[in-house]
């Protein structure tokens, strides 16, 4: 309705939305090569991707059917005494050019854990073969963890830290939390292979730098095509329903209210709207509520 007003056009509206809130970096373009090398690492992708579909429902059963999620939940928020609210998404009702563009935002992550578990596993002593099976197996357990983690947490659910006046998104936690690990981890993993080389490689094929370089550049598009896959085969199909569940469960707990985060002229204001019950029987649609009422 605002874009319409000062006369944006849609398309407009929708690359304004994208760099706004899904800003591409240089991690993104890292990835893009993958796009060519498909047809190479596509078989390799596929070998992996179709035994992390069972292990993700799996995962998905433990965490959100079985609780476990929820119950973590719960001791963050008894171990920091922080208030659990809901303040609607930034992107609810962008444009799909939009959502496309959150799917790419949200793959540096799933693909970094890939070239993580390599790395890893690169060091132990055992044959190149058994390095790949083993980073591949170690991989398909944290990615599916993870993907469905971040599913639950995109969300309404916030973290309200009156203490230090903070307030943060379940999914910036966990961003949080998960990315400096995966970054720090990768620099420093990377730069011990650079110094030290064959001598703390093992295997045939990996004691070689050049054949090591170009094993690291497969794994890391690799995981490129594996997260697209994700993209595709979970988060679109199950992400709205383990979302939807997850924010159910913190409604037993926690009765959460749900806020708007205004800003006007300068002023900030959370202002008290329903509670999430209430929210979510509405489907999260603030204009249809408008309507109603």
């Amino acid at each position: 309705a605002e874009a319409r007003k000062v006369h944006i056009s849609s398309d407009r509206q929708g690359r304004i939305e994208s760099d706004l809130l899904h800003r591409l970096r240089l991690q993104h373009f890292l990835l893009f090569p993958s796009l060519i090398l498909w047809p190479l690492v596509g078989i390799f992708a596929a070998i992996i991707s179709i035994p992390m579909m069972p292990l993700l429902k799996l995962i998905e059963w433990i965490l959100i059917k079985k609780k476990a999620l929820s119950g973590v939940a719960i001791i963050i928020q008894r171990y920091t005494r922080w208030e659990i609210i809901g303040i609607p998404r930034l992107d609810d009702g962008s444009k799909q050019f939009g959502k496309a563009l959150a799917s790419i935002h949200r793959m540096p992550t799933t693909v970094f854990l890939g070239l993580f578990a390599y790395l890893i596993v690169s060091y132990s002593p055992m044959s190149s073969f058994n390095v790949l099976l083993l980073s591949s197996l170690v991989y398909i357990i944290l990615v599916s963890a993870i993907s469905v983690i971040r599913a639950a947490t995109e969300s309404t659910l916030t973290f309200a830290d009156p203490t230090n006046r903070r307030i943060i998104p379940m999914e910036s936690y966990v961003d949080e939390k998960l990315g400096p690990w995966v970054g720090v981890g990768l620099i420093f993993l990377l730069s011990r292979q650079l110094m030290y080389g064959s001598k703390i490689r093992t295997g045939e094929l990996l004691i070689d730098p050049v054949p090591f370089s170009i094993s690291v550049l497969l794994v890391l598009y690799t995981a490129t095509i594996i997260g697209i896959t994700v993209e595709i085969l979970f988060f679109r199909s199950r992400g709205e329903e383990v979302r939807m569940t997850f924010q159910k469960q913190m409604v037993d707990v926690f009765q959460p209210d749900v806020y708007l985060f205004n800003r006007n002229l300068g002023t900030l204001r959370l202002v008290p709207l329903m509670p999430l019950s209430l929210w979510l029987e509405t489907d999260e649609d603030y204009d249809d509520l408008l309507k109603e009422t």
